[in-house]
């Protein structure tokens, strides 16, 4: 670009001018165990300067740069930068512009771009490009001046790298799972007192779905009490939790002492709840009321890889779940009429699965099928429960106990057990919108950038 007119100005080494810039604390990650696997090692840093500090949770940090960017380029509407550190980033030109940190497009405050879209424009471009010991200044064809820190930039550069660190502070991998399976064990009391141990159990559910929490006090509420030490209730027209007991003229097959098959709660819903809290408050004595539990995920997986086009039947046909009833307590909804409709197996744009959607009670009898196609969509869905059934753990929770289960990947089941048992177990709700926050806000109290 002839037209481009670029300054360079003069480098300067770190050990030269890190002390005149402004100030730099670092604060060392406590190495706590439950975290040490994303920090990557212990003593990771962090830079806490102002505007830093105020978008710690805007980004995932890789380690501090202290030698800016050394060179830069212009090439096919991007900018081609390299860092001190010997790492490139290819940055374009419209990302840059959109992305411009200064107070009249970005709040610091409020973590928020204020350019508007009608303001920009697509085909910017820069008409002056300035190495500076912090990172870049960008002049552009709008008239607009830009300036980026080196951090922010290499956070953002387009690479494997920082696409994939970015990636798992969104979600973390999560960890296929069998029948060989056990569950980790955490304390009721605590979770609610050791922010250490609630990362942990955060950490855990997002990698493999499932917990075991011991020694719930024993009320109908330790469940919601829980659940809003991490966040809030994710409220049903069940209320804020549900008694699953053998109801007489019950609204709801699960509050039997029938066998319940495995399965997802709440499907009806078009935003499942995201983790279930299943509390024994009273077993069942003797044979009866045992608990089934197997990882939708891994058998997703498994259907995938034996019978591709059962897989691609399962995550490309919509299916209709529904609930309807009327109130057997107080704190539920007079009446209820919830219809939803998605794939038992969804996916995302890459193919990945991020939704398991099974129950056989709340399936709907009307498919939005042509009628010569409905009996292989059936075929399907049994190969894959003979697959999911065939994963499954059965255990029997004991007074005290809370399962915790990734509601949309894990699914759970039960023995019958005698209709005059004294049987009791309570549910409630969380989002996972809800749980991850709180796992990043953990992550960044204690040091744990991914």
């Amino acid at each position: 670009m002839s037209a481009t007119r670029l300054t360079r100005a003069l480098f300067y080494s770190a050990a030269t001018l890190r002390g005149a810039t402004k100030t730099q604390v670092r604060s060392a990650c406590s190495g706590c165990s439950s975290c040490s696997s994303l920090c990557g090692q212990k003593g990771a840093k962090r830079d806490l300067s102002l505007t830093a500090a105020a978008r710690q949770f805007a980004a995932p940090q890789m380690k501090p740069q202290v030698s800016g960017v050394v060179s830069s380029k212009l090439r096919n509407d991007m900018l081609e930068v390299k860092f001190g550190d010997g790492t490139e980033g290819r940055l374009p030109f419209v990302w840059l512009r959109d992305n411009c940190q200064c107070p009249q497009c970005f709040s610091v405050e409020a973590l928020g771009r204020k350019l508007l879209m009608d303001d920009l424009d697509v085909e910017v471009q820069p008409t002056e490009v300035e190495e500076t010991m912090d990172g870049l200044m960008v002049k552009w064809s709008d008239g607009h001046q830009s300036e980026y820190s080196t951090n922010w930039l290499q956070n953002r550069s387009f690479t494997p790298t920082s696409r994939a660190l970015h990636r798992e502070r969104y979600a973390l991998r999560r960890e296929p799972w069998g029948a060989e399976h056990t569950m980790k064990n955490f304390d009721y009391n605590t979770l609610m007192s050791d922010d250490r141990v609630l990362l942990d159990w955060l950490l855990t559910m997002e990698r493999k779905g499932s917990a075991m929490v011991k020694n719930a006090p024993k009320k109908d509420v330790a469940g919601p009490e829980l659940i809003e030490h991490i966040a809030f209730v994710k409220q049903s027209h069940y209320g804020p939790h549900s008694p699953v007991i053998n109801r007489p003229n019950t609204n709801n097959v699960a509050f039997t002492n029938a066998k319940l098959g495995l399965h997802n709660d709440l499907p009806a819903y078009e935003h499942m709840p995201g983790i279930i809290f299943i509390q024994c408050l009273a077993q069942h004595p003797g044979a009866g009321g045992e608990s089934i539990v197997t990882d939708g995920l891994f058998a997703a997986e498994e259907l995938r890889r034996k019978r591709p086009e059962d897989f691609k039947i399962l995550s490309s046909t919509d299916m209709y779940f529904w609930d309807k009833g009327h109130a057997n307590y107080s704190w539920e909804m007079p009446e209820f009429y919830k219809i939803a409709k998605f794939p038992v197996i969804k996916v995302n744009g890459n193919n990945e699965v991020v939704q398991i959607a099974v129950s056989n009670t709340t399936r709907d009898s009307h498919m939005d099928l042509p009628p010569q196609e409905v009996k292989k969509y059936y075929a399907a869905y049994k190969r894959f429960y003979i697959i999911l059934s065939a994963n499954a753990m059965t255990f029997k929770m004991e007074q005290g106990d809370m399962m915790t289960l990734d509601n949309v990947r894990c699914l759970h089941g039960r023995e019958s057990y005698d209709a005059d048992s004294q049987r009791h177990i309570e549910t409630s709700y969380l989002d996972w919108d809800e749980a991850r926050c709180r796992r990043r806000r953990l992550q960044e109290k204690f040091g744990c950038f991914i």
